[in-house]
């Protein structure tokens, strides 16, 4: 019998890149080692790579293990807002200095675990919270490529896994930056204020968790952006506001629509392989001061006329707006929702699947005074059955 040698030189599948792992169902807390979860010029890296080299970083979903599979509505009314995005990192990329544009190329994006959760939290921001304010739990589990939900019978969601809060570190001006701008809506929750409770930034002290900032929006160093297309393939260019430029991410998806309206996608936790370039002074030469993205080149998409369009625009039985999309767009879901219900979705299902599922939301028109279009499309073929309109 002939002797072949080794197939591979190492010691398990991802190649030796550098990977901080994240345990199944362990909270942020318990494995401070590999993250944070509030943005901050200080916060002391992980792990470092040369540009052009490749790091592997698993992380907890958004919610850090609060959610479980048997968990109830009174789960989702406890859930603690100040331990959201436990991230993994920072990444220290040698050589990059303020002033530089970084590369994060996706190589790979997957589960963990294989379980996603989608819910409807009470007194949470969705487009259509103040409808829906009992909230509502569904849970998804990843068949391969293919998510499905017992709380949502009959639709079956191509899975397209991505990281949905990615970004750099800011230097102290941006922070400050992000502080005084925001500062107007924190007293009546528009804008999650600086908080120190449950802040975890490996290692930083007191002063540091005051005044670093929640990671709930996207800024220009980029965070919780919700990009469904950073799958395998996509790169986002970051501009660089620290040295080493400390990447993170984390807030990882199994599915999402565009707008994740709920306030929820399919949240799970998940692994994100990277490889990282530095275009030196790429601020400057591109004029790059905010996130710059090359969507991933396979995503979950159907045939052109495999979906089926709802219009909305800033108007409705008793209100009209002025060029506002935000209105439109929630006019659209709404006339989504109702349809779906007539189809015998409970309004919370309908909700639901307009967050998770390969929806595109596009502004139609924008210059038609006083009133934009948005339309969103619903891809039929999600369905087990024909949701057109005449079909029986």
């Amino acid at each position: 019998m002939t002797q072949h040698e080794p197939l591979s030189r190492f010691g398990d599948r991802h190649l030796d890149v550098p990977r901080l792992s994240c345990q199944v169902g362990t909270p942020l807390a318990d494995q401070p080692g590999i993250g944070h979860n509030r943005w901050h010029p200080d916060i002391p890296p992980a792990v470092a790579v040369d540009p052009g080299g490749e790091v592997i970083l698993e992380s907890a979903a958004y919610d850090d293990y609060q959610v479980h599979d048997d968990g109830g509505l009174e789960e989702l009314r406890r859930i603690d807002l100040t331990r959201m995005h436990p991230l993994t990192g920072p990444v220290y990329v040698n050589g990059a200095r303020p002033g530089d544009v970084l590369v994060a190329e996706v190589l790979g994006s997957e589960p963990l675990s294989g379980i996603a959760f989608s819910n409807i939290l009470p007194g949470t921001p969705g487009l259509l919270g103040e409808i829906f304010p009992d909230g509502y739990r569904s849970t998804w589990y990843a068949r391969g490529s293919i998510a499905e939900s017992p709380q949502v019978p009959g639709v079956r969601i191509p899975a397209q896994p991505h990281p949905g809060t990615i970004g750099v570190a800011p230097s102290y001006e941006l922070l400050r930056r992000w502080d005084e701008r925001e500062r107007p809506l924190y007293a009546d929750g528009r804008a999650f204020a600086p908080d120190p409770r449950n802040a975890l930034l490996r290692g930083l002290g007191e002063h540091a968790a005051r005044e670093a900032a929640r990671t709930q929006p996207p800024r220009e160093n980029g965070g919780n952006l919700d990009i469904n297309r950073l799958g395998p393939g996509a790169r986002v260019y970051f501009p660089v506001f620290a040295e080493g430029a400390l990447l993170s991410l984390g807030d990882h998806h199994l599915s999402a629509g565009d707008g994740e309206c709920c306030f929820n996608a399919m949240e799970m936790d998940g692994r994100t392989w990277l490889r990282l370039h530095v275009i030196d002074d790429g601020m400057a030469r591109h004029r790059i001061t905010t996130p710059v993205v090359r969507p991933a080149p396979l995503v979950a998409r159907f045939g052109a006329d495999r979906y089926l369009g709802f219009n909305g625009f800033c108007f409705d039985e008793r209100e009209q707006g002025y060029q506002d999309a935000t209105f439109a767009a929630r006019e659209a879901m709404l006339r989504a929702v109702d349809y779906l219900m007539g189809l015998g979705f409970s309004g919370e299902q309908a909700y639901v699947i307009l967050s998770v599922a390969p929806v595109e939301l596009h502004i139609s028109c924008i210059v038609t005074i006083p009133n934009p279009t948005v339309t969103l499309y619903l891809p039929i073929d999600i369905f087990d059955r024909d949701i057109l309109p005449g079909a029986k």
